[in-house]
């Protein structure tokens, strides 16, 4: 999956992803209105007007097209502009040109390739928003085998034909994890974890030194994720077609987005470290009506039989 994904030289972020939105392989929140945009600006200016000594640098992590930044760039106001520094940590070359193409080169913008980068050009004190990151993360899938009352890690080898799985060695359960909660699975279910993000996550986290931080994404509690989910979340898109069987996930290696749903249980048990608390988890509906955003009953972003629901905003605070 990550050398799908990221492979310098062939990897679909690296090299062959096209856009982000209705033109793209998928859409974001962010590309489809602007509620969610404007929810996250007034939530920005909440934390300005109520912090003694707040950051006005802004990071955003993985901005994709630049529609999220656009955005709240437009709204922030005038006067506030005049002092923000906005900074986007992006990987991605496609993407990074796109965002250059959308946002223009303006003095207030700069780019990194990594958030220790970005936040040692401020200090380490700055509001850190992300939208779509975790599930951008390659995972590990893997399979629980009831009679041993293991989880053992399903493995990708190909036969020069095509790619097919099959189950490997144990997988080591990380520290909090939420695989060490009490679940009634049944022989064969799949789960994936965000791993990589994990790691990727306090790689950085020492140089943060103050601040709030925003991560949005798609997913749900542990094991509520995978009721009726017996082979689990992974799944492909490319042209905006949905494929979750594992022949089509497995397809088109490098032309097609991968992803999962994210664990928030396992997430925020993980994220947590010394410094770094916990402000409010709840769904995207419940922060676009939190912060006075007036959406239509018909608007995707707070439908509750969709996005709305499915979407969930997590705050933490660092101190």
């Amino acid at each position: 999956m990550e050398s799908a994904l990221y492979d310098d030289h062939s990897g679909y972020y690296s090299t062959n992803i096209r856009e982000v939105g209705r033109t793209g392989d998928f859409s974001t929140s962010t590309t489809l209105n602007d509620s969610l945009a404007n929810a996250i600006t007034a939530w920005i200016q909440r934390i300005w007007r109520q912090d003694k000594d707040p950051p006005h640098s802004i990071i955003e992590i993985g901005a994709g097209n630049g529609s999220l930044a656009k955005q709240i760039i437009k709204r922030i106001g005038f006067w506030s502009r005049l002092k923000l520094e906005y900074h986007i940590v992006e990987t991605s070359e496609p993407l990074l040109k796109l965002q250059v193409q959308r946002l223009g080169k303006r003095k207030l913008l700069q780019w990194h390739k990594d958030p220790e980068s970005a936040l040692k050009s401020c200090s380490g004190k700055a509001l850190i928003i992300s939208n779509e990151l975790i599930d951008a993360f390659p995972v590990e899938l893997v399979q629980w085998e009831q009679q041993k009352e293991k989880w053992r890690r399903v493995m990708a080898h190909s036969d020069n034909q095509e790619w097919n799985t099959r189950v490997g060695d144990d997988y080591e359960i990380p520290k909090n994890s939420s695989l060490l909660e009490l679940h009634n699975f049944e022989d064969g279910q799949r789960v994936e974890r965000h791993d990589d993000f994990v790691r990727w996550f306090h790689s950085w986290i020492r140089f943060w030194k103050q601040g709030h931080i925003l991560s949005i994404d798609y997913g749900d509690e542990f094991p509520t994720l995978y009721e009726k989910r017996p082979n689990g979340t992974l799944r492909a898109y490319f042209a905006q077609n949905r494929f979750e069987q594992m022949h089509e996930i497995l397809a088109r290696p490098g032309h097609q987005d991968i992803t999962s749903d994210i664990d928030f249980t396992d997430i925020r048990k993980r994220m947590l470290i010394d410094g770094l608390k916990e402000i409010k988890y709840q769904t995207q509906a419940e922060f676009i009506a939190e912060h006075d955003i007036k959406a239509s009953l018909g608007n995707p972003s707070i439908n509750p039989q969709g996005a709305g629901k499915a979407f969930k905003v997590l705050w933490h605070r660092k101190t």
